[in-house]
């Protein structure tokens, strides 16, 4: 995965876009599927519970199915970039303490995957507007970098790959 610079800006308005249409749709189809459920199949005298049940996670599924469809266009470009970097940033962090046990012996694959792991996180926080874990993230890329530097380790995030990941287990 490489890192690519995206407008914060456009980022956050395609995500509040796609967040709203998202709740929009699936209200519109689970309000309506368990209105028609409960006319057809339910009983006036008792609790619909169940069948306003199945009308909501059927709304959820056809839901899912419809953004599916469309998650593939270019529009969702940055909206995708930004899931799979932190899908990738979350990856390292379940495994951090482990890449440091590495990094302090000198591993120069930790010094690349925490590097990118440093840069990502950022550019998540960013993007989403963590002003707090931004910095705090800056001060132990600062320390990481620091690091890196007194073990004569290049800590360049570009050369970062995926398959860096598998060489932990």
């Amino acid at each position: 995965m490489e890192l690519k610079q995206i407008d914060k800006t456009i980022y956050k308005k395609k995500q509040r876009k796609v967040a709203l249409i998202l709740c929009l749709i699936f209200a519109l189809i689970a309000l309506g599927l368990s209105a028609l459920l409960r006319n057809y199949f339910g009983n006036p005298e008792q609790a619909n519970t169940m069948i306003n049940l199945i009308g909501v996670l059927t709304g959820a599924l056809i839901t899912i199915g419809v953004f599916s469809r469309f998650v593939g266009r270019p529009y969702y470009d940055e909206l995708r970039y930004a899931w799979n970097l932190k899908r990738q940033a979350l990856k390292i962090q379940n495994h951090r303490h482990r890449w440091e046990v590495l990094l302090d012996e000198g591993d120069k694959t930790a010094a690349i995957v925490l590097a990118f792991y440093y840069k990502a996180t950022l550019q998540i926080q960013s993007l989403e507007g963590n002003d707090f874990g931004y910095h705090d993230t800056e001060k132990r890329e600062a320390k990481f970098l620091d690091q890196c530097q007194q073990k004569g380790l290049e800590a360049d995030p570009h050369l970062y790959t995926i398959d860096m990941l598998l060489t932990l287990k």
